[in-house]
């Protein structure tokens, strides 16, 4: 975990509280996870994270199980373990079987359906090396039937991914217990 002089705050603005608030409520949290608690150092930066989350997650025509699996197996790849806990968490909470996050962390290739697979293999390739992407992988997820508002979507998705990855290995901050308990 990299050395961070940030640490959790343990007070928050009436407005830090306010997007806390809609935060938990949107995403289904019992509680504000130290994520976005981190994020009471800059309101700012909550209601940037939070409104990214919002619309790439809770909005659009891919089903927000997908994107929590797509979340989770790029987390998983980067090496992100406070990301990898939480979405691996909003993935239990979903309904997603053991088996199927088991696959999504250690074989990738298992997944089922193919369509599932391809589209997590997709995201996981561009969170690598967005520059590296192929016509053939365009053309795999057409043949999936995505038109290019859900392969907008998709890539929004991934992005968001690595945004995450980042502001939560920057600030080093550790997984909830919760996360353990879903």
């Amino acid at each position: 975990m990299p050395y961070s002089t940030l640490s959790i705050p343990t007070a928050f603005s009436e407005d830090a509280e306010t997007v806390f608030g809609q935060f938990r409520r949107g995403m289904g949290f019992p509680m504000t996870p130290n994520f976005m608690k981190m994020h009471g150092h800059s309101v700012a930066a909550a209601k940037g994270t939070w409104g990214l989350l919002e619309g790439a997650m809770l909005s659009g025509n891919l089903p927000r199980a997908l994107k929590e699996m797509l979340v989770a197996a790029i987390s998983h790849d980067r090496k992100c373990m406070y990301c990898e806990a939480a979405h691996l968490a909003c993935c239990r909470s979903l309904g997603i079987d053991a088996d199927t996050l088991q696959a999504l962390v250690e074989r990738v290739e298992d997944l089922t359906p193919t369509k599932v697979r391809d589209l997590i293999l997709f995201g996981v390739k561009c969170a690598r090396n967005p520059q590296g992407m192929t016509p053939e992988d365009y053309a795999s997820l057409h043949s999936h039937g995505l038109n290019d508002e859900d392969i907008m979507e998709l890539i929004s998705v991934i992005g968001m991914a690595v945004y995450l990855n980042i502001v939560a290995d920057a600030t080093g901050v550790t997984p909830d217990d919760m996360f353990f308990q879903i």
